[in-house]
């Protein structure tokens, strides 16, 4: 009975370790103030993005992108360093962050792709998308806030 009793312990004891505390990021409120937060590490804040409509058409969402630094959208020229990319619905709403739902810190040459949180899409029109976005990875790549980006002709 004995050897029961512990073998269910640490079972048990084993299963508790296993556990995380990270928290769901699905409910959490969306700040009104533009994208901040952490991305590899570093305080990271959004100041220009894009989409595409020829990356993005046949699928349910925009390829989005978005960048800590000015630079002309729509171009054919991105700015190098840690950005994001979005999964962003073509439709308004509030969407739970999935597999197949999901965001991309690029942090170098790493990318760490993010499931937990939601993405808010409050506008889209032929030429802008807007909205918002709480997600996180881990500790060192976390946003939260809002975007409004052009959405490039094809």
């Amino acid at each position: 009975m004995m050897k029961i009793l512990a073998a269910s312990l640490l079972v048990s004891l084993s299963l508790i370790g296993c556990a995380t505390d990270d928290g769901d990021m699905s409910s959490t409120e969306i700040a009104s103030s533009p994208v901040t937060g952490m991305v590899g590490g570093q305080a990271w804040t959004y100041v220009a993005g894009h989409t595409d409509a020829f990356l993005s058409e046949g699928d349910d969402s925009f390829f989005t992108t978005l960048f800590p630094t000015q630079f002309t959208t729509c171009g054919f020229s991105e700015p190098s360093g840690d950005h994001v990319i979005l999964s962003v619905p073509k439709t308004v709403g509030d969407f739970p962050m999935s597999l197949s739902r999901n965001m991309t810190f690029v942090v170098g040459n790493d990318n760490k792709i993010a499931i937990d949180g939601h993405i808010v899409v409050t506008e889209v029109t032929a030429t802008k998308l807007k909205g918002g976005i709480v997600a996180k990875f881990d500790s060192q790549n976390q946003i939260n806030g809002t975007f409004e980006i052009p959405i490039c002709a094809d």
